[in-house]
């Protein structure tokens, strides 16, 4: 059973400090931890205003873009030294391997790089190309069965989607591709072979557009 004496020390320590002279009630100060005085800082920081209607295809315009990237910046200076840094241009196009690629090999492309580390995605495109693809310098031929040829993914020509259509999905999982990804392959093939999907269209789409019929 606790005794008096106990409880009075009990409720001095849970009660508000006072001053000798003052009955006021002094707080005890609060150490913000360094995550809520990051946090703090951020909210407290004027960031200038930017546009709510920016898009994609906006962005596209180097004059957007650059507001895009002091609203960055003042939003967090230590992304803003990181930016500074950088010597690559800032721009909203996806690389290609090649300026002439097509929309239907990029999207391949993409579907077999999904979830994977890139190098272990360009070695499973490798095979799939060595298997499937056509070589752009005939004289190559011999290094087709040599696993520890120099060959690059820029020797071949990827498939038509026609070609795609036709392969057998068994046989695109010996080169390291699974069910789905074999299977999501042919299903852009066939939406490009049968003309429900063309470069033509899909340049004229917003990314709205071409996000719902992908």
């Amino acid at each position: 059973m606790t005794s008096r004496r106990s409880a009075r020390l009990l409720a001095k320590a849970a009660s508000p400090i006072l001053t000798p002279k003052a009955s006021k009630v002094l707080k005890k100060p609060v150490t913000k931890k360094p995550a809520v005085r990051v946090a703090a800082a951020v909210l407290s920081t004027k960031v200038p205003a930017i546009d709510a209607g920016v898009t994609h295809a906006t962005l596209a315009d180097p004059g957007m873009m650059e507001a895009a990237i002091l609203y960055l910046k003042s939003a967090d200076p230590k992304l803003g030294q990181i930016i500074d840094q950088t010597t690559d241009e800032c721009s909203m196009s996806l690389t290609r391997d090649d300026d002439n690629e097509t929309s239907f090999v990029s999207l391949c492309k993409s579907v077999i790089f999904q979830q994977l580390a890139g190098n272990a995605a360009r070695a499973i495109l490798l095979r799939f190309l060595k298997r499937y693809g056509t070589l752009t310098d005939t004289s190559k031929a011999p290094l087709l069965n040599d696993d520890s040829s120099e060959l690059q993914l820029t020797d071949f020509e990827f498939p038509t989607a026609q070609q795609v259509v036709a392969m057998d999905v068994e046989e695109m999982k010996a080169v390291g591709l699974g069910q789905r990804k074999a299977e999501y392959l042919q299903a852009v093939a066939e939406q490009f072979n049968s003309g429900a999907l063309s470069e033509k269209m899909l340049l004229g789409m917003s990314d709205e557009n071409v996000s719902r019929t992908l």
